[in-house]
């Protein structure tokens, strides 16, 4: 599939700008300094992409919208993880919980398993056709509501609909 005309260039080079640049001032924890560098290895990074891959279509208000949505979870699984480090006493329980996926295969089932391992607790472990298998540091608050939000977010993001209904079942390990 090949976007043509200048909107859906612009669009695919802002998106990934953005992308790169917000990783990089994660990675450099927003240190001001490091942007005399950041900003040639975020238009390197965006050149590469470009070049390695064809644009994927994606939706500005999704974008929008995922974005609040990770970085609360992201805050949200953090302080979990550092609660229990902390907290040795608290319970957990860890295990595998097993996803039926609703995404096609492509571009947007791989970026929600990055995002998963991303979230503090959780790991994308392994795709096995349709079904997504994931480690969770207390499988008793990971939910099925939680990876089916995750995914209907990333389904709003590339523009995909999703299939049938998830369903999500616990392993203890």
């Amino acid at each position: 599939m090949r976007l043509q005309g200048p909107l859906p260039i612009a669009r695919t080079v802002a998106l990934r700008l953005a992308l790169f640049s917000l990783l990089w001032w994660v990675l450099t924890e927003g240190q001001p300094g490091s942007w005399s560098l950041g900003a040639l290895f975020v238009a390197l990074a965006t050149a590469l992409s470009l070049a390695l891959s064809r644009p994927v279509p994606w939706s500005a208000v999704g974008f929008i919208r995922f974005v609040p949505f990770f970085l609360w979870w992201s805050l949200r699984g953090g302080v979990d993880v550092a609660w229990r480090a902390c907290a040795p006493s608290l319970p957990i329980a860890p295990g595998m919980l097993t996803y039926r996926l609703r995404l096609p295969p492509g571009r947007a089932r791989v970026f929600m398993t990055a995002v998963i391992s991303l979230l503090p607790g959780t790991l994308s472990a392994e795709i096995v056709r349709n079904s997504l298998f994931v480690h969770a540091l207390d499988q008793r608050t990971s939910s099925e509501a939680d990876l089916a939000a995750l995914e209907m977010k990333v389904a709003a993001l590339f523009r995909i609909g999703l299939s049938t209904q998830p369903s999500t079942r616990a392993e203890t390990s």
